[in-house]
């Protein structure tokens, strides 16, 4: 493995629209991140569970028929608690994911916007999350 490859973040998208899923997935890629991809959070679950290494970054939508980005997310947490957590929503969810210590980034979105929060929320500092 060279050295890019090492410092290669990995991205877990957890979306169910998949026009969407897919340009996230697409820009991310395209941007240097190794990027799992998931259409629902029992998905993502899987695929997260079947990773052997690090996943940097939980990115998923709060919106989800059966298992909801908060659900996810604090799954994830209990399996992964070094992953950092940004939802995404296009609802007012701001509050319900910033209770929780986790970063948000509202829907609709421009891909500079994405790319700059994710960048940002992966270079950050561990955080403490808040106890569910």
């Amino acid at each position: 493995m060279n050295s890019v490859e090492e410092n290669k973040k990995t991205v877990l998208l957890a979306e169910d629209e998949e026009p969407l899923r897919r340009m996230v997935a697409g820009l991310l890629t395209n941007n240097g991140f190794e990027v799992i991809v998931a259409c629902d959070g029992s998905d993502a679950i899987k695929k997260a569970d079947e990773h052997t290494g690090p996943i940097h970054l939980l990115l998923s939508n709060v919106q989800m028929p059966e298992m909801n980005g908060v659900e996810l997310a604090t799954r994830l947490h209990s399996n992964r608690p070094d992953t950092k957590i940004m939802l995404m929503s296009g609802f007012p969810s701001g509050t319900l994911v910033l209770d929780h210590g986790w970063e948000f980034l509202p829907k609709p979105f421009v891909p500079k916007m994405l790319l700059d929060k994710i960048k940002l929320v992966i270079a950050s500092e561990p955080y403490e999350t808040i106890p569910v």
